[in-house]
């Protein structure tokens, strides 16, 4: 039996076993750490008294509470991530189950206006996301008036569709070229250049029916008072819309924006509906979409250049140069095809066997009835 309590370094894969981090049992990683004792690598591990009893140390501190439901006051520490300079830790809250990283600071909103958020917009505006195109074959006609609000609108191409099929539609979205798109390419009219905060504020707002908040929960340090100004916005039996990535999918965190300074928040169908419970919602509807998608991005996720990126810095400064773009943009596509297409279609077939949620989360949900 050891004693004694010993500190040493170690670069963080992360995984809950300890085998997976060395390679070999606590017992024989402690003699050879005793037989070399320069060898150093990064991260905190405690071996402590037995030396079975194995501590991982996070790089950020257990919090008090939690941040996204304000009550809950245990958590499990699921792992790290660092880069660069910056080091965050994933924990899950026992009381609302939802997995949030620490420290929970979303970038400025300049952040993700320099992010190539608007690509294919560049391209040609139409619908491409999977979530879209459920909730538009799901709903196929709207009652005469259906007033709709679509916070995180990005360049209209939902609401326009929307707009088509009767439906009365505001958008915001805090991406200025966004709006701008909005309104040529589309001729939308009520949409706005705004974040959600300052929309909120406005006193001219009228009730809706539908209110989308797609790619966005994930990207919120306060759900609980988005939902409650969403709420606040809402018509008696109206309905809310919103998705995120499922955390329960095979191959969770390949994906780039699974980490820090993409989303800051993971879900899964019981963490949205304990969210919005507490806000008198209830779940009427999940849909799992984009499954295939999310599998081929997974798969190129490591082999990324940035050069579409790029790509679309170069020709935000020279108008001409939209040809270029549209070539890197396609060459970027083909390449993705070729090393993600094969593995995805093996892992969506996979996964239809196995029953699991994967892709992402698209969740309706209503006031519950009292």
């Amino acid at each position: 039996m050891l004693s004694e309590r010993i500190c040493f370094d170690f670069q963080p894969s992360r995984s809950k076993n300890f085998e997976a981090y060395t390679g070999c049992s606590a017992e024989k990683f402690l003699q050879r750490h005793r037989q070399k004792q320069s060898k150093r690598v990064e991260g905190h591990f405690v071996i402590q008294g037995n030396i079975k009893a194995l501590n991982i140390m996070p790089f950020q501190e257990y919090p008090k509470i939690c941040p996204i439901c304000k009550q809950g006051k245990k958590f499990k520490f699921i792992r790290d991530f660092e880069k660069k300079q910056d080091k965050f830790s994933l924990y899950q809250c026992s009381e609302c189950q939802v997995q949030f990283w620490l420290p929970l600071e979303i970038p400025k909103l300049s952040w993700y206006e320099e992010k190539a958020f608007r690509i294919k917009n560049a391209i040609k505006p139409k619908i491409y996301a999977g979530y879209h195109k459920k909730f538009l074959k799901t709903h196929k006609s709207f009652p005469k008036g259906t007033r709709v609000l679509d916070l995180g609108c990005a360049a209209g191409e939902f609401i326009a569709e929307l707009k088509k099929r009767g439906c009365e539609v505001w958008g915001v979205d805090f991406d200025k070229e966004n709006i701008r798109i909005a309104k040529e390419y589309f001729g939308l009219e009520r949409v706005f250049a705004l974040s959600f905060e300052d929309f909120f504020k406005k006193t001219d707002l009228p009730k809706f029916d539908i209110i989308s908040c797609l790619a966005v929960i994930g990207y919120l340090d306060d759900p609980l008072e988005f939902i409650q100004n969403v709420k606040n916005l809402l018509k008696p039996n109206g309905t809310v819309v919103l998705n995120a990535p499922c955390r329960e999918r095979m191959l969770v965190n390949l994906n780039h924006w699974d980490f820090p300074p993409h989303y800051f928040t993971r879900w899964n169908e019981q963490a949205v509906s304990n969210i919005f419970k507490k806000k008198g919602f209830s779940i009427s509807r999940v849909d799992y979409v984009e499954q295939f998608k999310t599998f081929s991005e997974a798969m190129t996720s490591k082999f990324r250049t940035g050069l579409v990126g790029k790509s679309l810095t170069v020709s935000k400064n020279k108008p001409k140069s939209l040809f270029f773009l549209r070539t890197v943009y396609f060459l970027g596509c083909f390449k993705n095809y070729l090393i993600g297409t094969v593995p995805a279609a093996f892992l969506w077939v996979l996964g239809k066997i196995l029953r699991r949620n994967n892709g992402t989360i698209l969740v309706e949900l209503k006031e519950s009835k009292l």
